[in-house]
């Protein structure tokens, strides 16, 4: 069944979903429905929360033990969430299931009762804006960092660290930690926990594809610089020199560590770790004698306190965390883009 608030909400919006007289429904003590069809057939149903809609909130609905238990009993299966994405959809009908969305979409295929309704997919009301600040921002990637660490099949994998423990990463004040982890609640992202005062994340994609395209729209600000290598290794082996462990790759340079997909060459980014800001980039630089370029081979930014403090080691010096690499890779090229989502089906399985 759906969890928490949603639960009540995704019955409500089945039982609005069918047409009157068509199917009884009655809730059992397990928690699944007993379904009633208009030929007198009585089917088990079993109602299951798929988050935001998109396609990988259903992939990990599909592969949850009460969706495949009723499946394997060739049960009633639906899936419900805010809304279905197109591709959501799609990947539902190839695997023959029935379907509702909060917004009032709904595809349903009940025995003899078949329901094809279209909702508004744009309903405010249902994707409520965070209203994303610099400060919210570097309190998600505290806690994105934190869950990347974890295995994802582990108790407490996603449990929500203290307050203090974020607010120590983050560099923002308690206050501001604990009212952005309000707003997450507010979107469905965190709820209450096992333990009185805890919190989980409930919705650990949504959370991540709302920070990572928000982080990915900001015009921060990297200078570039022209190499004379045109071999990706070999500009990281400079700046390496140039920079010491005060370097920290991400995009394309932090994600080739970990899995090798770009051929050819690409952009080399990195963060520097320096008190002094541009003024510390710029003494490396002049240090390397690297030419600015407008079209360059190599983008450099002073590290926030955040990013230093979620970076981790990689083979010849820092990377930035698995969430930091995501997000600096959507703002990349095409074929950074590319190599985006198979980035985070390997490091952020978690979030997939």
């Amino acid at each position: 069944m759906p969890i928490l608030e949603n639960r009540a909400a995704a019955e409500t919006a089945l039982r609005a979903a069918l047409p009157r007289g068509s199917v009884s429904l009655r809730t059992r003590a397990d928690g699944d429905f007993s379904a009633v069809l208009p030929d007198g057939t009585r089917k088990a149903l079993h109602l299951a929360w798929a988050g935001y809609g998109y396609p990988r909130d259903v992939e990990r609905t599909l592969r949850d033990e009460r969706v495949i238990d009723a499946r394997s009993k060739e049960d009633l299966v639906v899936i419900a969430a805010r809304t279905l994405s197109d591709g959501a959809r799609q990947l539902l009908r190839s695997e023959g299931l029935s379907w509702l969305g909060l917004d009032g979409s709904a595809e349903l295929r009940l025995g003899t009762v078949w329901v094809d309704r279209d909702g508004s997919r744009t309903s405010p009301a249902l994707r409520p804006a965070i209203g994303w600040t610099r400060g919210r921002a570097d309190v998600a990637e505290a806690l994105l960092a934190i869950m990347a660490k974890r295995e994802p099949e582990r108790p407490g994998a996603d449990d929500v660290p203290e307050v203090e423990a974020l607010a120590n990463l983050s560099g923002r004040s308690l206050g501001t930690v604990a009212n952005t982890l309000a707003s997450f609640d507010a979107n469905g992202w965190t709820a209450p926990g096992r333990q009185p005062r805890s919190r989980i994340v409930a919705n650990a994609p949504a959370l991540l594809d709302s920070w990572a395209v928000w982080e990915s729209t900001q015009r921060r600000r990297f200078d570039g610089y022209h190499s004379i290598h045109r071999e990706p290794q070999r500009v990281i082996d400079d700046l390496s020199a140039a920079f010491g462990r005060s370097l920290i790759l991400t995009g394309a340079a932090a994600s080739e560590e970990i899995r090798p997909m770009l051929t050819g060459s690409w952009v080399v980014t990195a963060y520097v770790d320096t008190t002094d800001g541009w003024p510390g980039v710029d003494l490396g630089t002049r240090r390397a004698k690297m030419i600015p370029a407008a079209v360059p081979r190599i983008r450099l930014a002073p590290a926030s306190q955040v990013i230093v403090k979620t970076r981790g080691p990689g083979h010849r010096t820092w990377v930035s965390s698995p969430a930091r690499t995501y997000a600096d890779l959507l703002a990349g090229s095409e074929r950074e883009l590319e190599a985006a989502e198979a980035f985070r089906e390997l490091a952020l399985r978690q979030f997939s």
